[in-house]
This record gives C-alpha cells, sequence and structure tokens, in this order.
C-alpha cells in the first residue's frame, strides 16, 4: 500500500531574500526618518537658544544703561567709561541702580547700586565673546575677577556704541565727557559663526538713559558752588577722601 503524498505550502529561498530585503529597506527609511526628525530638532532647538541669547544680551545692556545713574560730587566713582578705538568691538562701564531682576544681583545682596562693564573678548572662531562684569563702586576694577564675570552671547562679530551729541543733533562714535550723560545710546551687536563663513546679522537699538548727571550744588544745597561757609552756618566738613582708583580707569584723581 503506497503512501500518500501531501503538498506542504513553504517559501524557497528567494523568496525569503527578497522579504528580508523588503524589510530592510522598510528599517532604513524608518531610520531615516526618525535621524532627520532628531536633526530638524536639533536645529530647531539651537536656533531658539541663539534667539534667547542674543535678547538676553541685548535686554541686559539695554536695562543697565536705562538705570544709569552718575553724581558730579563723586564723579572719580560714577564716572561714564566707553572705548571705541576698536572698530569691532568697543568697551562700555558705567555705575547703574540695578532690579533684583537682573544677571548677578545675587552676588550683590543689599547693593543694587553697582558698576558694571560691558565689553567683548576674542574667542578661538574668530568672533568674541559678549561679557558682563559688575563691581562695587568703591572697589578697584584693575583686578580681573572672574567670579562676577558673566557671558552674555557667543558668535559676537560686532558691538558697536554711539552717543547722541546735542551739539551735532546726531549720533557720534566717540563719548570723552565722562563727567556726563549722553541722552541717547545706541547698541549694535553683530552676531554670527565667523568659521563658517556664513554672514551675521546685526540688531541694533537706541536707549534712552532716563536720568541726567546730578550736579553738586543739588547733591549738596547747603553748601555754595564755590565751597565756603553757608549764611548763617560754620564751615562743612565733607565726607572724608578715599584712596582708590576710578574703576575702568587707571590713576583715579579728582574731576
Amino acid at each position: 500500500m503506497r503512501a500518500r503524498r501531501t503538498n506542504t505550502g513553504a517559501f524557497t529561498l528567494v523568496e525569503v531574500l527578497l522579504a528580508i530585503a523588503i524589510l530592510a529597506l522598510i528599517m532604513t527609511a524608518i531610520y531615516a526618518s526618525w535621524t532627520s526628525i532628531l536633526r530638524g530638532s536639533k536645529a530647531g532647538l539651537d536656533a531658539a537658544a541663539q534667539v534667547q541669547r542674543e535678547r538676553v544680551a541685548r535686554q541686559t545692556v539695554e536695562t543697565a544703561l536705562s538705570a544709569s545713574l552718575l553724581f558730579q560730587e563723586n564723579v572719580r566713582y560714577y564716572a561714564f567709561l566707553a572705548d571705541t578705538t576698536d572698530e569691532r568691538f568697543a568697551m562700555l562701564s558705567f555705575v547703574a541702580k540695578l532690579p533684583d531682576s537682573f544677571p548677578g544681583s545675587g552676588l550683590f545682596l543689599n547693593e543694587p547700586v553697582r558698576r558694571v562693564t560691558f565689553g567683548v573678548e576674542p574667542s578661538g572662531n574668530g568672533g568674541g565673546v559678549l561679557t558682563l562684569r559688575q563691581h562695587s563702586i568703591l572697589a578697584t576694577t584693575n583686578v580681573a575677577d572672574d567670579a562676577f564675570r558673566i557671558t552674555l552671547a557667543s558668535n559676537v562679530l560686532a558691538f558697536g556704541l554711539e552717543f547722541w551729541e546735542t551739539n551735532l543733533n546726531d549720533f557720534s562714535s566717540e563719548w570723552i565727557a565722562s563727567n556726563s550723560l549722553p541722552k541717547l545710546v545706541r547698541v549694535t551687536i553683530g552676531f554670527g559663526d565667523a568659521s563658517s563663513g556664513a554672514a551675521g546679522h546685526l540688531v541694533s537699538s537706541v536707549v534712552s538713559l532716563a536720568a541726567h548727571a546730578v550736579p553738586r550744588e543739588v547733591q549738596i544745597p547747603n553748601v555754595p558752588q564755590g565751597g565756603g561757609t553757608p549764611p548763617g552756618g560754620a564751615p562743612v566738613r565733607i565726607g572724608v577722601t578715599i584712596n582708590t582708583t576710578v574703576p575702568g580707569q587707571p590713576g583715579g584723581g579728582k574731576p
């Protein structure tokens, strides 16, 4: 008696290889899509972070300028100093009464009035790093103290300053009157990656300084402009001379 032969279905070797190839193509497409999504997400996050850093840097400079103050009686402590000799990177140092939300305020408890200095330090990619340094008014600034140094923005291509000249009725790139405050300051910051060769972009804003330099006769109203004895009183002794240097200006001295 012969055994009956049954036909069992099976895949041939060619069909198995073809199925594996199709599966590999599908997995490759899924991985490529996933990689593209990750790259796009990273690029978007980097761009958003860069825009946020640029906004914070610009806002920090504007906030400090709008809170600036100057007393002509103690101009050696309150001098408004600007160095624009470098065509790319300027330097600005002044005294301001800063809010609690200002960067670095936690380092200066109960000391809202302090000197701030904005400058650009060179970086390895051909650009610069915009930094903020803060000091107490009576502290000397000829000693570098990185404890009070804050990096505001990297990839800075330019940091320019222009000051409103009332005599010219226009902006000027120089400000030599360290015993007074300008009415307007135009701040221009250029951002971009110098190493990539791509074109950067400029962000410019005009800041109005609400404060004015306080004259000596207003700060000490009982003392005449030329000194001497006030009417009906004895000579007035004004404070004590402190032997220190002007923050940001070597040598110090009296106005």
